[in-house]
């Protein structure tokens, strides 16, 4: 099974770490951290050419020492969306998905484990005991159909997307040989989920623009938001229209005259961490690749989406960043069931958060949800202490980092 070098969480650095690491421990720890940036840099990769999905999978079935992997999505609404991406599931097993009886078996199954479950959350499960169930059961049809044709028996699962119409699943599983995947595989998983949901967002922009076959800066100028690429001397290296035009209008965000980008003081260490994150140039796990970022000042707001990057026939050598620039006018929608969840925020604080993060004030978020501007304070103190914010601020980036779907990419 996968295993750390530490006791603790991959997600704590080992400075932190209450034990001793001998030098052994620490190469384990460095590797599986190589590894694990190595797959979100394929991930974002495989957002652009599809084709590279296969070995995304192949990496992360190695990675987490699994048998096979799946990830789908499917959108009623926009059918050119859907696809299924598989590693090591024989034919037989693929074509038992495809038939609307199993389908709808599935569903049965094991849509009620979803039903609890907030977006980026996982299920751990082992279909070992379908096999010892009544023939007529549902659970002894699936393992006949689907579980045993593939040989697995464990999963562990990510929920990626889930509407009235749409639905996006990754997962990875083991053959009965093996064991089951243990909390810590389930944190890796998680981890990852986040660049999938992302790459998923970049997937399906692509869809709209790679109909027309040509280069990747051409595709990139047809964007409905600002990109930038910068390369590992944080210098833009391709700027498209939308960015210029920003470039040229706002204050808050501008080039300077070594070709990098600049920003106001308040934000402009938080800029260069995210792109040094997104250039794989720190060696701790407390950082991940890339993230989202909020600049404002009293005239201009964007949002920003910092993230690994390369044209992979080109650039296979060389490291990039892209950054995706929208005003935040574009409506932001949070995930509500995880805030309600983790932070067990109310109704009305919900309400307040997703006016803030959509660039409202307190006055304007006071006249918008008739009250008065003591309530909203009132509200937003609550919220502050449900958080563990402090500021404004760090309410707004906790809140953009909590959107329901990527709109602004």
């Amino acid at each position: 099974m996968l295993k750390t070098s530490l006791n603790e969480d991959m997600s704590t650095p080992y400075k932190n770490a209450s034990i001793t690491l001998c030098m052994s421990e620490l190469g384990g720890y460095t590797m599986l951290l190589e590894q694990e940036n190595k797959i979100i840099s394929m991930i974002y990769e495989a957002a652009l050419n599809p084709a590279l999905w296969q070995d995304v999978l192949t990496e992360i079935v190695d990675f987490t020492d699994s048998t096979t992997a799946i990830f789908t999505a499917t959108d009623q609404l926009s059918p050119n969306y859907d696809f299924v991406f598989s590693h090591n599931i024989p034919p037989e097993g693929m074509l038992a998905y495809q038939d609307e009886h199993v389908k709808v078996i599935d569903m049965r199954i094991h849509a009620p484990y979803w039903m609890e479950k907030a977006l980026g959350d996982t299920v751990l499960q082992s279909f070992a005991f379908y096999a010892n169930m009544s023939k007529e059961t549902d659970q002894y049809i699936f393992y006949e159909k689907c579980a045993k044709p593939a040989n697995v028996t464990h999963v562990a699962a990510v929920l990626l997307e889930r509407s009235a119409y749409s639905w996006a699943v990754f997962a990875v599983h083991r053959s009965p040989q093996l064991d089951e995947y243990s909390q810590q595989e389930e944190k890796i998983l998680k981890r990852l989920s986040v660049h999938l949901r992302r790459a998923l967002q970049i997937y399906r922009q692509m869809m709209l623009l790679n109909q027309e076959k040509k280069n990747i800066d051409h595709i990139l100028d047809h964007f409905k938001v600002g990109i930038v690429l910068i390369n590992q001397d944080y210098r833009l290296t391709y700027t498209n229209k939308i960015a210029k035009n920003i470039f040229d209008q706002s204050n808050i965000l501008q080039i300077d005259k070594n070709s990098s980008l600049r920003t106001s003081k308040n934000f402009q260490d938080q800029l260069n961490q995210l792109i040094r994150s997104a250039l794989f140039t720190q060696n701790d796990l407390n950082h991940s690749a890339g993230g989202v970022m909020a600049l404002y000042d009293d005239h201009d707001s964007f949002m920003l989406s910092i993230l690994p990057f390369s044209e992979y026939e080109k650039l296979q050598q060389q490291r990039q960043a892209i950054i995706f620039i929208t005003a935040t006018n574009q409506p932001q929608y949070l995930a509500k069931d995880y805030l309600i969840q983790k932070y067990k925020l109310a109704k009305r604080e919900l309400e307040v958060c997703e006016l803030f993060m959509n660039g409202l004030s307190l006055d304007q978020i006071a006249q918008k949800l008739e009250l008065t501007y003591g309530s909203v304070r009132v509200y937003i103190k609550n919220i502050f202490s449900k958080t563990n914010c402090s500021s404004q601020t760090e309410l707004m980036q906790l809140l953009l980092n909590l959107t329901l779907d990527f709109k602004h990419i």
